[in-house]
C-alpha cells in the first residue's frame, strides 16, 4: 500500500507550517514549499524532532516554470494545499501596478498555477483546498485591498475546479481564516490583540493549528461528501 503525499505551499511558518506539520502526523509525506531552503528550515527541523516525512520542495509558485518542473517531478500528489500569499502594507490610494502584480501574481496566479500542475498528478480521491481570508467577504478592513480581492479570487477559483473535477472524483474546497496569531496579522498601536478579541464573538485570536485541523479533516475520507465549499474558520466574526 503506498503512502500519501501532501504537498503544503508557503509552508515556512505559520498557518502553512502548522497545516504540515497536522498533515505529516497523519502520515502523510510531505513536501513542505517555500522560495528557499532557508525559509522553510524551521518546519523541517520540526518535522524531524517528532519523526515526521517532511520534504523540502523549493520553488517561487509565482514562476509557473519552477511550479511546474517541482510538481512534476514527484510520483503522485493526495492532496495540495495552497497556502502561499503576500500583502501589502499600503492605504488604497497609494497603491501601485507593482503591488498589485506582486499579490495577484502569488496568491491568485500562483494557486492556479499549482492546481494546475497537480493535477497531472492526481487520480480519482484527491483533494485541493485553497486557503482564502474572510477578508474575502468583508473586503478586507484589516488588509490592503490586493490581498481582500486576491482572495474574492481564490473563493471564485475554488467553486470553478470543484464544478470541473468533481466527475473526475477531485474534491477542491477553501478554508478561510478569520483572525489568526500569526505575522500576517497587522498588530500595531491601535489595533492590538486584546482589540480583535473584542470583535471576535469567540473571544479570542485563531491559532494556526485551528486551520490545520480542518484542512486535515477536508483532505480525510470523513469529507468525502464536501466539495466547493468555503469554509469559515474565524470564531463567529463572520456568521452565514
Amino acid at each position: 500500500m503506498k503512502g500519501k503525499i501532501a504537498v503544503v505551499t508557503g509552508a515556512g511558518t505559520g498557518i502553512g507550517q502548522a497545516i504540515a506539520l497536522e498533515l505529516a502526523a497523519n502520515r502523510y509525506t510531505v513536501y513542505a514549499n517555500a522560495r528557499s531552503e532557508d525559509k522553510i528550515k524551521e518546519t523541517i527541523e520540526k518535522g524531524k524532532e517528532m519523526n515526521y516525512e517532511i520534504r523540502p520542495l523549493i520553488f517561487d509558485v509565482s514562476i509557473e516554470e519552477e511550479v511546474k518542473n517541482k510538481i512534476l517531478s514527484l510520483p503522485y500528489i493526495d492532496c495540495i494545499i495552497n497556502n502561499a500569499a503576500v500583502g501589502v502594507d499600503k492605504e488604497f490610494r497609494e497603491l501601485t501596478e507593482s503591488d498589485w502584480d506582486k499579490v495577484f501574481n502569488t496568491n491568485v496566479k500562483g494557486c492556479y498555477y499549482c492546481v494546475k500542475y497537480a493535477l497531472e498528478k492526481m487520480t480519482t480521491g484527491s483533494s485541493i483546498i485553497n486557503i482564502s481570508s474572510g477578508a474575502a467577504k468583508t473586503g478586507g478592513d484589516f488588509v490592503s485591498l490586493p490581498y481582500s480581492a486576491s482572495k474574492g479570487a481564490i473563493n471564485s477559483m475554488t467553486i470553478f475546479f470543484a464544478r470541473k473535477l468533481a466527475p473526475k472524483g477531485i474534491r477542491v474546497n477553501a478554508v478561510s481564516p478569520g483572525f489568526v496569531d500569526t505575522r500576517m496579522l497587522i498588530l500595531n498601536d491601535k489595533i492590538t490583540k486584546d482589540y480583535y478579541k473584542t470583535i471576535i464573538p469567540i473571544g479570542k485570536l485563531g491559532i494556526p493549528q485551528d486551520i490545520a485541523y480542518c484542512v486535515s479533516f477536508l483532505v480525510s475520507e470523513k469529507a468525502s461528501y464536501i466539495t466547493g465549499q468555503i469554509i469559515e474558520v474565524n470564531g463567529g466574526d463572520i456568521m452565514g
